[in-house]
């Protein structure tokens, strides 16, 4: 939230909304509202890819007589959550405001003015969940309203701004509503994925957990070279994100260039043996975008073998290196059995539909066991 300068002046009475520290919040009896951000009530927005919230704990109103002398305060929390769907272009929004604690002589008519400004291609452009609503200490006040983009051709980036006043119609305010952003939504009607309208939150970067027990040495060759090669590729903490390549063609040209027909030679030691490479054909970070025309160029590794249950992710379930790996290599290519290899690009796709990853967005991979 944005904390505004006072303007010049008084009035018979007078009241003021700022924010900033209050300093008591740890002493108050009435508990803040609640929501998924509980447990980081500091005023930032957090999220999830299809969830945005906050809770702000210190907004504190003042009521003056016509000297400028406090006659009375009191303190408020606001809480925000954003919930949204990959499956659908409506959205809900629940806001709250609590009147936590107060202190001398309040107006006893206080009242509470909220609006939601949604902007581009949102509806309604304005919605206005409380218009001089009576709040009293101790009370939380709770509604939740929907929200949808009008169906696009081009991604819809919607942008909301608030307004919040609190007082009372005899007071004067000496100070404008207070304003704060920092919310927005991305919707888009079957652009990301072509049988999925739905909206997210852009700037969160989701994750792609790939599993060992699923997927073996196919995900064993992206932890190694994450680790092991100085790109680093979709390691958080380390590396950058990935960058999802949504041409299909271009993704082509990318898997000829690493792993041509004339460039992988199968080995006959690996059962049903297949190239797989890293980064995915599928992401900006491909090899045969920054510069590798021929596979052979990439770190070589080759699946190990370590059982015969009949499991493939278990039978083989890592990778060794073949020949001399300087570590400064753009991309790895590896002989890996060809069904983990499938399937572990089946659920890069499938993530891509469950997140709705537009051309060009990042994510980060995690190999998990």
């Amino acid at each position: 939230m944005t904390q505004l300068t006072p303007a010049e002046g008084k009035a018979a009475l007078a009241s003021s909304v700022t924010v900033g520290n209050a300093g008591a919040s740890a002493a108050l009896v009435t508990p803040l509202p609640v929501n998924d951000c509980t447990g980081d009530e500091d005023g930032s927005w957090y999220a999830t890819r299809t969830m945005q919230c906050q809770i702000y704990p210190n907004v504190k109103y003042t009521y003056r007589d016509s000297d400028g002398k406090e006659l009375g305060t009191a303190l408020f929390a606001t809480a925000q959550q954003l919930d949204l769907a990959t499956n659908s272009l409506q959205w809900t929004e629940t806001d709250q405001i609590t009147m936590l604690s107060s202190t001398g002589t309040l107006p006893s008519n206080l009242g509470v003015s909220w609006t939601t400004n949604c902007s581009a291609t949102c509806t309604p452009k304005s919605t206005k969940p409380w218009v001089q609503t009576s709040i009293r200490d101790g009370q939380n006040l709770k509604t939740t309203y929907t929200l949808r983009d009008a169906p696009s051709t081009v991604y819809d980036y919607i942008d909301l701004d608030y307004q919040l006043s609190i007082g009372a119609p005899e007071a004067i305010d000496l100070l404008p509503p207070i304003t704060w952003g920092g919310a927005e939504v991305r919707c888009d009607n079957k652009l990301s994925s072509l049988d999925k309208a739905g909206c997210v939150v852009p700037w969160y970067t989701p994750t792609l957990r790939i599993s060992r027990a699923q997927y073996g040495s196919s995900a064993d060759m992206i932890e190694w070279a994450q680790n092991n090669l100085s790109g680093h590729w979709g390691l958080r903490g380390t590396g950058q994100p990935l960058h999802r390549l949504q041409s299909s063609s271009q993704q082509d040209s990318n898997r000829r260039a690493i792993c041509g027909a004339t460039k992988f030679t199968p080995d006959p030691a690996i059962q049903n043996d297949s190239c797989d490479e890293f980064p995915f054909a599928g992401t900006y970070e491909s090899g045969a975008l920054n510069g590798v025309d021929h596979g052979k160029d990439c770190a070589q590794v080759t699946a190990v073998r370590a059982g015969t249950t009949n499991d493939l992710a278990l039978d083989w379930p890592t990778v060794t290196t073949v020949g001399t790996v300087s570590g400064s290599e753009k991309c790895v290519r590896g002989h890996i059995p060809r069904s983990l290899n499938t399937d572990l690009g089946g659920a890069y796709g499938v993530f891509i539909k469950d997140v709705l990853l537009a051309d060009d967005d990042p994510f980060w991979i995690r190999v998990t066991f």
